[in-house]
């Protein structure tokens, strides 16, 4: 009696311990499987630090990103333009809306079958670094296509437009919780350009043709 007394209250103990560890480790964030520059696997959770700096694959994945949503128009464009707000620094964001810059956009493109696709060409760094902590300038142009949602007679593309941009960029640590891309807009200026000779006016005006020179101009011509 007394052996079975005690083998019982092992398997009770065992049991509530197994219970115990299983919801303790339910309760973590779930686990993400990963590779380093140097393929070694390497795991971490979502409150956890991937990386001390960001990236220049990061930066133009994140730009093209934001330009696609924060200056392109879709039937969603209220839920696009949250995307973008989400992308930028809290202060600059409520410059943004104090000044109620998307209100008349949003109302005129809002469930309407019409869409946009951004194409970054091209990305310069201007001034610098990918640690963190650092305010990052960049700028560059990139082609915005603009076309039907449901494409009913089959016209495809039906407006390129060039855009330049300019942006200044906070980087901050490259998390799940705070940033995939550990960026954030401190600074947009975007202008939409029509054609080509268009945009090189505006640059050669600007004194910013270096954009297009070299390996570049081909992407226009």
């Amino acid at each position: 009696f007394l052996f079975m007394t005690a083998a019982l209250s092992s398997s009770f103990f065992i049991a509530v311990t197994a219970l115990f560890i299983a919801f303790a480790v339910t309760m973590k964030p779930t686990p993400v499987i990963a590779f380093d520059s140097e393929g070694k696997r390497a795991v971490f959770s979502g409150s956890e630090t991937i990386h001390d700096e960001t990236s220049r694959v990061r930066v133009h994945r994140f730009i093209s990103d934001f330009i696609e949503k924060f200056e392109g128009v879709s039937p969603n464009i209220d839920e696009d333009l949250t995307f973008a707000y989400n992308m930028l620094t809290p202060r600059f964001r409520q410059i943004l809306l104090d000044k109620s810059v998307h209100r008349e956009k949003i109302e005129l493109w809002k469930n309407k079958n019409f869409q946009t696709k951004f194409n970054l060409l091209t990305l310069k760094f201007v001034t610098g670094s990918l640690s963190i902590g650092s305010t990052l300038t960049v700028e560059g142009i990139g082609e915005m296509q603009f076309k039907n949602v449901i494409d009913y007679n089959n016209e495809g593309v039906q407006k390129k437009d060039f855009v330049y941009f300019s942006a200044i960029l906070v980087v901050t640590p490259v998390s799940f919780d705070l940033s995939p891309d550990g960026l954030f807009v401190e600074f947009y200026k975007g202008s939409v350009l029509g054609d080509y000779r268009s945009l090189r006016a505006f640059l050669m005006e600007q004194k910013k043709e270096y954009l297009i020179e070299g390996e570049n101009r081909e992407v226009f011509e």
